[in-house]
């Protein structure tokens, strides 16, 4: 969390974000998250003025931190191959991780607050700032492999970015179907629709 939080209104999201551990933003109340935290209701007030508030500045820091972690992924698996078919192996690897069924909560999570946003101007340019976040990232990586003529440089390095994004977000989808895809039959489309990329 922000050095810049004040230390209250970091307890007061570090224990809504733990309640918020399986748990739909709707369930969480008020009178529950002060009495876990110890913080009186007006100092609620006086850091987020209000309940809707806070619980939004919650989803933005348990956004904050999935952004944090996709990013260290893509350090850790594709910022340094040494050739271009060892970028896109650790492409397909990137691909499994992130389209793993245990993984499963954190797209329901992502879906549940990017829908959250369309109700929300305040809600919504707090994300977009994580979110823009992430896909700028995630573009630089893009030009830089365009660079090394590991991507198809005709390609948006933006666009692409999206993509890689719509693909992981959209498993979702699946994630709630009775009877899911394959996850194999999954992950060898993504590969075959991403390899036009290279």
């Amino acid at each position: 969390m922000s050095v810049s939080v004040h230390p209250t209104a970091a307890r007061l999201i570090q224990t809504t974000s733990e309640m918020l551990d399986g748990s739909n933003p709707q369930h969480i109340r008020i009178d529950d998250v002060l009495a876990v935290s110890g913080v009186a209701k007006g100092s609620l007030y006086h850091h987020f003025g209000d309940f809707p508030a806070l619980l939004e500045a919650t989803l933005v820091y348990r956004f904050g931190k999935f952004v944090d972690e996709t990013i260290a992924i893509m350090d850790n698996y594709a910022r340094a191959p040494a050739s271009k078919e060892e970028f896109w192996e650790r492409m397909h690897e990137v691909t499994l991780l992130t389209q793993d069924p245990e993984r499963a909560h954190r797209r329901a999570e992502r879906a549940r607050a990017i829908g959250m946003a369309a109700s929300s101007e305040r809600f919504s340019k707090a994300l977009a700032v994580e979110q823009d976040r992430l896909t700028e990232t995630l573009a630089t990586l893009v030009r830089d492999s365009q660079a090394k003529g590991w991507v198809n440089s005709a390609l948006d390095p933006m666009a692409i970015a999206v993509f890689l994004q719509a693909y992981t977000l959209g498993r979702a989808v699946d994630d709630i179907a009775s009877t899911p895809v394959d996850p194999e039959a999954w992950n060898s489309l993504i590969r075959a629709v991403v390899a036009p990329l290279s």
